[in-house]
């Protein structure tokens, strides 16, 4: 093994681990930034697409269809990932991906972008499902929050070149940039899967080898000490050889099912996606005067440091408050946004505080990276292992949809309600989900599996 070789210590081999396995999410954030500058240009006079401009019907579906092919990777790979492990399940899902931006490089009317968007999706939902899992049972519980993070923050980062290069390349060179960022995730092969997955399908010496692998092959009594703990905390949780109704029996099971649903519930009720989706359009309703594709990446670049920050905090102040403050923070910030849009579509004079809009819109993304971040990783944190990835599957299929009929029909509902319902509504939601996270949600900073199941009993402080 090289890094057994090179002596690289068990921290750094995690690091490493954590950044092969969210190169994916970089292209899953171009995905997801890619509508914004490019919509506007597919819909004018001008459209690259020898079959000619897009309707705003066409718009709303190849930005929605995205989602309907999430759910459909959240099954199909929720499915496999008991099966067949993290490790090739993710590796196979790169392939839709690859398939959907060659698409775009050929791409003569909208159907190639409707089947694009609908693989890319497909990815999406095996990344969202695998990668929190694999993460989470390769990292010591010192550092498992910041590895975590990374997922967002490479998303971000996504979102930041999808941004930039969308608006400022041709629209058919821009596949070949992500294909080229696509080629980068071969490394993963070299890393194994999860000790974790292995030791529930009963392959000790193999999950032991694993567990040496990402701590640096140390022989501590550390070490050993924490293979022996997980392999009883596996054990316990894998009875039985099948998923059955008496493994959500446990209160503690049912209530961590009922707190990561909410939680999940929130990356779509907070508004971010559709927010992300139409950044362009919506500086260009306001009327800031700034050109509007370098509004959205200032926004973007501000949304990026706010994961940055977020996953520095997430292990230092905890999960728990640093959620409900940042869901507060962009509950308040899209309230302003709402007000804005309400004295602009009653003909106030605004010019004075034509700023407003980004700085909310920065300060909503900013704070709402926590948002959507820390979900995914505390639902990795709370559930038992044995029903891990076949809940995150469910609540992965269910959300996928919301998000698209939120991207579908946000447009319309916004010219038919206004800009301002919309912010409001998800403003709600956010003041809603920080007073249920305040309640129920316990701190599962640097716990174990145990000690996270007495802070669900309340025997356990959690804050």
């Amino acid at each position: 093994m090289v890094f057994k070789t090179l002596k690289i210590s068990g921290k750094l081999v995690q690091f490493i681990g954590a950044v092969c396995v969210n190169l994916g999410a970089i292209v899953y954030g171009i995905v997801v930034g890619w509508p914004a500058p490019t919509m506007p240009i597919l819909a004018s006079a001008d459209s690259p697409l020898p079959s000619g401009p897009l309707t705003q019907n066409e718009v709303s579906l190849v930005n929605s269809i995205m989602a309907l092919g999430g759910m459909t990777g959240a099954l199909i790979f929720g499915w496999v990932a008991d099966r067949f492990g993290r490790k090739w399940p993710l590796i196979v899902g790169t392939i839709p991906q690859m398939i959907a931006f060659i698409l775009i490089a050929t791409a003569d009317n909208v159907n190639f972008l409707l089947a694009s968007r609908f693989l890319s999706g497909v990815a999406g939902g095996a990344l969202f499902v695998l990668a929190p899992i694999y993460v989470t049972e390769i990292s010591e519980n010192s550092i498992r929050g910041m590895l975590g993070s990374m997922l967002g923050i490479f998303y971000n980062l996504g979102v930041i070149i999808a941004y930039t290069i969308c608006a400022y390349m041709s629209f058919y060179i821009v596949p070949f940039v992500v294909l080229g960022i696509l080629a980068l995730f071969s490394v993963f092969i070299l890393f194994p899967e999860s000790p974790q997955y292995l030791l529930l399908k009963r392959k000790d010496a193999e999950a032991e080898k694993s567990l040496k692998f990402f701590r640096g092959f140390s022989q501590t009594d550390q070490m050993k000490l924490e293979f022996e703990a997980l392999k009883s905390s596996v054990s316990a949780s894998s009875t039985k050889d099948k998923l059955c109704l008496q493994d959500f029996k446990p209160a503690t099971t049912r209530k961590a099912m009922i707190v990561t649903f909410i939680l999940l519930s929130g990356r779509n009720f907070s508004g971010v996606f559709p927010l992300m989706n139409y950044t362009v359009l919506i500086f260009e309703e306001a009327g800031t005067g700034i050109d509007s594709n370098i509004s959205a990446i200032i926004v973007a670049v501000i949304q990026l440091l706010g994961t940055i920050v977020s996953a520095y905090l997430t292990d230092k102040s905890g999960r728990r408050i640093l959620l409900i403050s940042c869901l507060i923070g962009t509950g308040f910030f899209l309230t302003v946004i709402g007000i804005y849009f309400l004295l602009n579509h009653l003909q106030y004079d605004l010019s004075a505080v034509s700023w407003l809009p980004i700085i909310s819109l920065s300060g909503t993304l900013f704070l709402a990276a926590a948002v959507l971040n820390v979900p995914v990783y505390v639902l990795s944190e709370l559930l038992p292992i044995k029903i891990r990835s076949t809940v995150a599957t469910i609540y992965m299929a269910i959300q996928w949809p919301i998000t698209s009929l939120l991207v579908q029909f946000y447009l319309p509902v916004a010219e038919v309600l206004g800009v301002y319902s919309c912010m409001w509504f998800f403003a709600g939601w956010c003041f809603f989900e920080a007073i249920f996270a305040y309640l129920l949600l316990p701190e599962t900073k640097g716990k174990s599996s145990d000690e996270i199941v007495l802070a669900l009993e309340g025997k356990a402080r959690g804050k």
